[in-house]
């Protein structure tokens, strides 16, 4: 079966993550003696995954993805591997009938506060992610500032990009984003054992 792309990561082997924004912001002083400041662009998310213990056919599967992305040429679907589903459900997993999509959404003037409309009494809260998909490969996520039980708005971090159309579904299970790998990503020297240690490193891809 022919590989298509974005491809979702490898799971296995996965031991010390970094998931966070990356910002260029400038500061500058002004007349009244206090601090202006500007973001330049769009803020993106930007990934470590370390990889350890290994076991040789896990050492070929990650090396077999790297391989195919052929550096930062081709996209994967990245993630915030700590959290696939919010952090209430992380050991029942989703209530029975909810396949984690939001009925509807809506997001406010500066995009930055928004209202999933998903089952009565699902509970949200402060880290977890909400998701959205849109055409064949778009996707990007966001993350909660607080919490929320049942039917509201929450605010997030970051605002909801204007690629992000408003017929695209909004998602809780899973949610993933486009992103690269960057130069810093590398392969440590393969043991006589078979076992071999790595750093993926990547940059959100954000595009309509």
């Amino acid at each position: 079966m022919a590989i298509t792309f974005p491809r979702p990561m490898p799971r296995r082997s996965l031991a010390v993550q970094k998931f966070e924004l990356d910002r260029v912001d400038y500061l500058s002083p002004t007349v009244g003696a206090g601090i202006g400041s500007v973001t330049a662009g769009t803020p993106v998310w930007a990934a470590e995954w370390s990889l350890t213990g290994m076991s040789e056919d896990q050492v070929e599967e990650w090396r077999a993805w790297l391989t195919s992305l052929r550096g930062s040429q081709r996209p994967f679907f990245g993630a915030d591997q700590r959290r696939s589903v919010p952090r209430a459900y992380k050991k029942s997993g989703l209530p029975a009938g909810f396949s984690g999509d939001a009925s509807a959404w809506s997001v406010n003037a500066d995009r930055d506060v928004v209202t999933p409309t998903l089952p009565a009494g699902f509970v949200l809260m402060t880290g977890d992610y909400i998701g959205f998909r849109w055409g064949a490969n778009g996707r990007t996520k966001v993350r909660l500032l607080e919490g929320r039980v049942g039917t509201g708005p929450v605010t997030i971090e970051p605002a909801v990009p204007t690629v992000v159309p408003s017929n695209a579904v909004a998602y809780v299970l899973n949610p993933v984003c486009v992103m690269k790998l960057t130069p810093d990503t590398e392969f440590g020297a393969m043991g006589v054992d078979g076992q071999m240690a790595g750093k993926i490193s990547a940059i959100q891809d954000l595009r309509a």
